[in-house]
């Protein structure tokens, strides 16, 4: 007998969305809590199809692949919430450094002033 394998199955592992969010998709107040669990639970699952890595092999992995090429309009909560996960992790972050001193790369200008009286 054949084992029954259930849409968006990616083997009991968790995505955890760490290359995109370093303190984890829960901690980032993009997604709602409902969100979060199904990204958590069959995140790998959605980037594999997404990439072509993994075959669909079921209607609704088939209608995701689809929604995530633009062949189709976007309807399910699967589709919805990989875009929207795409979408979110494609913003660029900038981080900025307080306090720290000049980088191997940083040039140096030296003053022209005098500092003797600083002494």
């Amino acid at each position: 007998m054949k084992p029954i394998i259930d849409a968006f199955d990616q083997q009991g592992r968790i995505f955890w969305g760490a290359e995109y969010y370093p303190y984890g998709i829960d901690r980032s107040g993009e997604f709602t809590r409902q969100q979060v669990e199904l990204l958590k639970a069959h995140g790998f699952a959605y980037e594999a199809l997404a990439k072509g890595e993994k075959k669909p092999i079921n209607p609704e992995e088939k209608q995701f692949v689809k929604a995530c090429q633009g062949q189709v309009a976007v309807e399910g909560t699967h589709e919805k919430l990989w875009l929207r996960f795409v979408k979110r992790s494609a913003r660029h972050a900038e981080f900025v450094s307080m306090g720290a001193g000049p980088s191997a790369n940083d040039t140096v200008i030296p003053s022209t002033e005098d500092l003797s009286d600083l002494g």
